[in-house]
């Protein structure tokens, strides 16, 4: 008896230690509890999505628009925001894709400064549908959009002809009336850029002035485009001394031809724009060349940057926003 036991015992034992060995084991517990005030980890969290706006310019070669959305881009920056800018390249066709992309790309907000404004609505409509803000610049209607801002298109226009009219009574104060030629260099195609043309138009109020000419611009028509209007006008009104041109660029080109037509008498000659890059500010004010004057609009890039941040960053986080945004007008013209 004793025997069988001394040979089992041993066997049980063993086995006993094997099976504690398979067991599973408890997770210790803390040895020390937290301290008070100190920093346990917390679950990670997604970051939060960046927020973009979507920016459609008729061209992005326009060196108005080119210092605008530059401006704005370095506004929303600083606020972690990316503004992604479109340029249409003066085709509607290819704004109205470019805002279909926009649309794909989910962004939370557009600005679209149009190249067409009616080709562009159905595509406004259906960013509004995705949930997309969308400011309109410059529109006089609210339209389709969610906000617009504008400018009194005529009141430009009939600034810019007032300064010829200022300088043709400066410089030619003995003239008879209806002597002194003046040329418009605009656009008539467009419902907006036509109220400027019309602005442009009211130099018949001015007695001294005599409107010689008028020449149809393309849309945003480049410094080149500006000095073939020029030269074209010149050959055939040679007598123009005052221009009306629709924007900066194209009057710059208009300076250009005009010192080589008659580099010698510069003082007689004026060349006014509906618009004005800063960087030609001091070119107005100096009065050394014949670009003369100009109207900026919402007093500048810089200002009117700085409007459009303050408008569309309000749109973007869903804060109150008016729906209407009217741009002041002011006049850049010779400082003696």
């Amino acid at each position: 008896m004793h025997k069988r036991l001394s040979i089992i015992l041993p066997v049980v034992l063993a086995a006993a230690m094997i099976l504690a060995a398979c067991a599973p084991q408890a997770s210790p517990a803390p040895t020390t509890a937290p301290k008070p005030g100190q920093a346990t980890s917390a679950p990670t969290t997604a970051p939060a999505k960046k927020l973009r706006v979507g920016y459609c310019i008729p061209d992005a070669a326009n060196s108005f628009l080119s210092a605008l959305t530059t401006r704005v881009k370095e506004l929303f920056a600083a606020d972690g925001i990316e503004v992604i800018v479109a340029g249409g390249d003066s085709d509607a066709a290819k704004q109205y894709n470019q805002i279909e992309n926009f649309i794909s790309m989910k962004v939370d907000a557009l600005i679209v400064m149009a190249v067409d404004p009616v080709g562009v609505l159905s595509a406004v409509e259906e960013a509004k549908k995705a949930g997309i803000k969308v400011l309109g610049v410059p529109v006089d209607n609210q339209g389709p959009y969610d906000a617009y801002m504008h400018t009194d298109q005529f009141e430009i226009g009939e600034l810019a002809a007032k300064m010829g009219c200022d300088f043709i009574n400066a410089t030619y104060p003995d003239a008879p009336d209806k002597s002194v030629q003046v040329a418009i260099a605009s656009q008539e195609s467009a419902p907006e850029m036509k109220k400027r043309t019309d602005g442009f138009r009211t130099i018949d109020a001015c007695p001294k002035a005599k409107l010689a000419t008028y020449v149809d611009l393309p849309a945003n028509p480049a410094p080149a485009e500006g000095v073939r209007a020029a030269e074209n006008i010149l050959t055939a009104h040679p007598n123009v001394k005052v221009f009306l041109v629709i924007g900066d660029s194209a009057a710059m080109g208009f300076s250009q031809a005009v010192r080589a037509y008659a580099p010698k008498e510069l003082d007689k000659y004026a060349i006014f724009s509906g618009d004005v890059n800063p960087e030609n500010i001091p070119l107005l004010e100096g009065c050394q060349d014949p670009y003369r004057g100009a109207v900026a609009i919402g007093g500048g890039p810089e200002d009117l940057a700085q409007r459009t941040y303050e408008l569309v960053k309000k749109m973007v986080l869903g804060e109150p926003f008016p729906a209407e945004t009217l741009d002041p007008l002011v006049t850049i013209t010779c400082k003696k």
